[in-house]
């Protein structure tokens, strides 16, 4: 069965255009949700978290201590690769084992940081959500109520728009102005 991943940009909307494949019966991974889960339930990762970043990374009760592993892992680029380099290989046997259970057309997994993790030739396309800087921005300070330079903090660890959209089979574009569910409708006739 065809495997594609499914992303963009943060603030783009992949997580918005990838929600629109479900209700066709497209099986979606969400990664991001599926770090989050394996970060309070994978015990080899909690481990490998505990002895990078410090006990404090985890309460007494076994629960995420999301602040202070923030404060530890986001300070820095060396820091954020190596919370990555634990939780990525987590997500990617866990999606291994979730897309064997599939049964579809086609899979999709939806994650910010496929091409930066170089993990493109892993699947049998790519899926990109375009949307403007501009908007983006907007987008995540509204939702996120981050301020522009966080934005750009977290946007200067992806690749470009350009770049991106350079690496694509596929565009989908979520600008606002253009609607979704006609460019998702084609698409899913595309890989169906």
């Amino acid at each position: 069965m065809p495997h594609y991943a499914l992303t963009g940009n943060i603030g783009a909307g992949k997580s918005t255009v990838a929600q629109l494949f479900v209700p066709l019966g497209i099986p979606t991974y969400f990664a991001d949700a599926a770090a989050k889960r394996l970060m309070t339930e994978d015990t080899q990762l909690i481990t490998a978290i505990k002895q990078e970043f410090g006990d404090r990374t985890y309460s007494s009760d076994g629960r995420l201590n999301r602040k202070y592993l923030a404060e530890k892992a986001f300070v820095n680029s060396e820091a954020i690769a190596r919370l990555n380099a634990l939780v990525h290989p987590a997500v990617h046997r866990d999606a291994l084992t979730w897309q064997k259970a599939q049964v579809a057309p086609y899979t999709l997994y939806e994650a910010a940081i496929i091409l930066e993790l170089g993990r493109q030739n892993q699947f049998d396309g790519l899926i990109v959500v375009s949307c403007p800087e501009s908007v983006r921005r907007e987008r995540v300070m509204a939702r996120d109520g981050s301020s522009a330079a966080q934005f750009a903090a977290r946007a200067a660890q992806q690749w470009s728009d350009e770049e991106k959209e350079a690496a694509a089979d596929f565009i989908i574009i979520n600008d606002g102005k253009q609607l979704l569910l006609p460019q998702v409708l084609q698409l899913h006739r595309i890989l169906s």
